[in-house]
């Protein structure tokens, strides 16, 4: 299940649930905050449209323009909701990408340079070929990401490592630099899909990513 996927059964039903859901949200932080907010709004909203008898004395029914008010902000707070998260896929996106990194922490110990069939079997697979020399790579692994498996590189630069992904099948419109866990970080778009670059600290991450649009070859024949 894809995030976009898990998403949507959230909007039409924080409470529900299904095997494949629970299974994306156990490996999938991001969405499993979602589910979490949704149902705490789900909360708040049947507080709100609960009334509590009252016991001292009757009072009358609300006018029917009031209940169609509260009725309709109540919709739009739902949808306000959901929208943040849905229309800005970069930010999750972002935060995803920053997951994966610190799961691999291994990737920042790795000193040797990798080898040119190394670096061609973590590219293989996501039909992409890269234009640097194998010298400058100290880690290239395939790696499972939202579906799909993602050149996972290391790149050495004059100012440190660098952490690049290559994403196929990941689109953003333009530019997104973000700064979490201690790196800084930028999704540029590129000629299919996109490319994440970052760095711990204050590395010089958008002229690696302008080297890396420049520098990969997209193969044809992948979707």
């Amino acid at each position: 299940m894809t995030c976009d996927e898990a998403r949507l059964l959230i909007g039409a039903d924080p409470g529900g649930t299904t095997a494949a859901l629970e299974e994306h949200l156990r490996g999938c932080a991001a969405c499993a905050g979602l589910r979490q907010e949704m149902r705490a709004l789900d909360d708040d909203i049947r507080r709100a449209l609960e009334r509590p008898p009252d016991l001292v004395r009757p009072r009358a029914a609300p006018p029917a323009w009031r209940q169609w008010a509260l009725a309709a902000s109540v919709a739009l707070a739902t949808f306000l909701a959901l929208a943040v998260w849905l229309l800005r896929p970069s930010d999750t996106l972002a935060r995803e990408v920053v997951a994966h990194v610190e799961s691999e922490p291994e990737s920042w110990l790795a000193t040797e340079q990798v080898t040119a069939d190394g670096i061609d079997r973590a590219l293989r697979g996501a039909g992409v070929t890269l234009g640097i020399t194998s010298e400058r790579i100290t880690y290239a692994q395939s790696c499972w990401f939202r579906g799909h498996y993602v050149p996972h590189l290391v790149v050495q630069t004059t100012r440190g490592q660098a952490t690049v992904l290559i994403l196929r099948h990941e689109h953003v419109p333009a530019r997104r630099a973000f700064n979490e866990a201690g790196m800084t970080g930028v999704i540029v778009p590129a000629e299919r899909g996109s490319i994440a670059v970052l760095a711990r600290g204050s590395g010089n991450i958008d002229e690696i990513a302008g080297a890396m649009q420049r520098e990969v070859r997209w193969l044809p024949g992948n979707p």
